[in-house]
């Protein structure tokens, strides 16, 4: 079985430091390197001369109900510059001609000031063309004739028929959400969509006024009768992201409540993760798995997964690098449950045995025994990945790779359930010829 490419893949690199706080740039820019290549990489996404856009979740810069500034780096709550420098310098290596600009419309006015009080200015991140809020992008307020603005038609809209979107923005070759791992009192999760879906907003069409750039008047957020969620599908869907990277160097549970930030620093998650991946639905698929939440009980991943805007079936998505169940921890919110949303509901591993396998020069032939709780197998020869069951439909496995060279090697088969839980066993075997 040869489908290894037949899915969307989804990082997760963690440092191996203890905490967050000890990572220095080239740490941070070595993980992202890695995250972004484990997750097929930029180099058949950006061409030379390509716009590309990054919009970093830089919701405030300041503790609202303190008053007390953020800190500018791995606070947990906004993207730390150092991601998104690391990014910018993996776009210019592919795109020096190009134009790259960092956009963001931030919850607190104006969105240009939370830039420079975090460190996105070009004295701590080089080679970009513009740092824009985007509320001072797109014309005057209440302006819907504005040049700088396209309105987008969405028929299959689940809250609404039409949208405005920054022109810049929508009409950008390429669009990276760098996004922070975080759970949020309504959303439940905050990811690579629901940055997009919220901060790409135009606060000049959607703020609550010309000097409040929140969004609690655009839609509401208690999910009473989950308009919040509709409007993230469809508000995503008017210009897709076409890269996530998420910023889990710190990772934060109880994340920004309806109009505030709320900075406790006992609910910081010292994660010390990266993540990335092409599909966001998948992405943030997974990011829900790594803060025990169920992605399943998520409104909008349940809506976009319907409209065919990416993944949220785990057997379908690989996960490259870290295992889930090797970073998770329980990411608490708000309100729990919010809207609905479910923990997940075990973390015990499925069980499996190896009745036979064989393995000739190039080919592996395999029978498992598996309880009904497995989804997925995963076949693996020295480390490398050689085949999947992806739907795990019977419990023989086959594939055909490289010729092995003699001697020692080793057999190693992963199982999981719908929650990514794993268990795996590993068999030395010997090729002779």
């Amino acid at each position: 079985m040869n489908s290894v490419d037949k899915y969307s893949k989804v990082s997760i690199v963690q440092s191996e430091k203890a905490w967050a706080k000890e990572l220095t740039y080239e740490d941070i820019k070595t993980m992202v390197k890695e995250a972004i290549n484990l997750a097929g990489g930029f180099n058949n996404l950006i061409k030379p001369g390509d716009t590309v856009v990054i919009k970093p979740n830089l919701v405030s810069s300041k503790d609202s109900i303190t008053g007390e500034p953020l800190d500018k780096e791995i606070n947990g709550i906004t993207t730390d510059w150092r991601i998104t420098k690391a990014v910018v310098e993996m776009v210019r290596e592919l795109n020096s001609i190009g134009k790259v600009y960092i956009m963001e419309g931030s919850a607190e006015y104006k969105t240009t000031d939370v830039m420079k009080n975090l460190n996105y200015s070009h004295e701590y991140i080089k080679d970009v063309d513009g740092f824009i809020g985007i509320e001072e992008d797109s014309g005057l307020w209440q302006d819907y004739n504005s040049p700088s603005l396209v309105k987008v038609n969405l028929p299959n809209g689940l809250l609404h028929k039409e949208y405005y979107l920054n022109k810049r923005y929508k009409e950008a070759d390429v669009l990276i959400s760098i996004a922070c791992l975080k759970t949020h009192a309504s959303a439940v999760v905050t990811g690579g969509i629901k940055n997009l879906s919220i901060g790409a907003t135009p606060a000049n069409i959607y703020g609550a006024s010309q000097t409040d750039n929140s969004r609690m008047n655009m839609v509401p957020h208690d999910n009473k009768d989950g308009d919040l969620h509709k409007w993230i599908h469809d508000y995503y869907l008017c210009r897709p992201a076409d890269f996530v990277i998420l910023d889990g160097l710190q990772g934060y549970q109880n994340g920004s409540a309806p109009g505030y930030v709320n900075s406790s620093k006992e609910d910081r998650m010292n994660m010390r993760l990266v993540m990335a991946g092409r599909d966001a639905v998948a992405v943030d698929t997974i990011a829900a798995l790594v803060m025990n939440w169920d992605p399943g009980s998520v409104g909008y991943l349940k809506y976009l997964s319907d409209s065919g805007a990416g993944v949220m079936d785990v057997t379908k998505i690989r996960v490259a690098g870290k295992a889930v169940d090797d970073v998770r921890k329980d990411f608490g919110t708000l309100k729990v449950p919010p809207s609905g949303a479910k923990r997940i509901g075990t973390k015990i591993a499925p069980r499996f045995r190896v009745k036979r396998f064989e393995v000739k020069e190039n080919e592996l032939n395999i029978d498992i025994a598996a309880f009904k709780d497995v989804k997925k197998v995963e076949y693996y020869i020295d480390d490398n990945i050689c085949s999947e069951d992806l739907n795990f439909k019977n419990i023989h496995g086959s594939s055909k790779f490289k010729k092995l060279p003699q001697g020692e090697h080793k057999l190693k088969v992963c199982v999981y359930d719908s929650f990514l839980n794993r268990s795996e066993q590993t068999i030395p075997f010997f090729i002779s010829y």
